[in-house]
């Protein structure tokens, strides 16, 4: 009876480390027709700038991930081609390539942002031809000069760029952590179980040890 409760234990510990270390689910594969031409992207999207990202918000941890979870990105606006935006503008995209996000950004480098818009929310992905601005030559000479944005003289909210608490937006970052981390009371759960399991092993152990007088 007592070794049957301890492979109980032992089962349900290995099935809680599974449930939290699993990794994120991909929605569907990603395909691209092809990255837009210049004069595409300015007549579909929303939005086109160059920036600097301040901030990557990731998904919160949760039992199942997905790689179409959101990332959140502030940016540091330097020059803007499409759009009315602000000096420090936020938007989103899928965490994972897998499910067309765009996963290159990194805290402290700039990009030239192609975004659309979905229910007030700018939005990029790997499709909308959004790249490292080192790396946009051709697309900067296409759109020629830019405008300012709206608040250019605007200091940054914190003066510093930071990485947000939550689950790092993907490899993609080079953030070096996990992609998932374990709830505090997980910890616990694993703790008890594990020291329960132990526990009944050897005082079962024990007991067969022990001679009748």
């Amino acid at each position: 009876m007592r070794q049957s409760m301890v492979r109980i234990m032992l089962s349900c510990l290995l099935l809680l480390v599974s449930l939290y270390t699993v990794k994120p689910a991909d929605v569907f594969a990603c395909s691209c027709a092809g990255p837009p031409t210049v004069e595409e992207s300015l007549e579909r999207s929303a939005a086109i700038f160059a920036g600097k990202v301040t901030k990557l918000v990731g998904p919160k941890p949760k039992l199942v991930m997905s790689s179409a979870d959101p990332v959140q990105v502030t940016l540091e606006v330097t020059e803007v081609w499409k759009g009315e935006l602000a000096g420090m503008t936020e938007l989103t995209t899928a965490v994972s390539s897998s499910s067309c996000g765009y996963d290159q950004f990194a805290v402290g480098s700039e990009f030239l942002v192609f975004a659309s818009a979905e229910s007030g929310q700018l939005r990029t992905g790997m499709c909308d031809g959004t790249k490292l601005l080192s790396t946009a030559t051709k697309e900067l000479t296409e759109l020629g000069d830019g405008y300012p944005p709206d608040d250019a003289s605007a200091p940054s909210e914190s003066g510093l760029d930071t990485l947000a608490e939550g689950v790092p937006p993907g490899e993609g970052q080079n953030a070096g952590q996990s992609q998932f981390s374990l709830k505090p009371v997980l910890w616990v759960a694993v703790v008890v179980l594990l020291a329960v399991g132990l526990w009944l092993y050897f005082w079962r152990k024990r007991k067969r040890n022990v001679k009748p007088m």
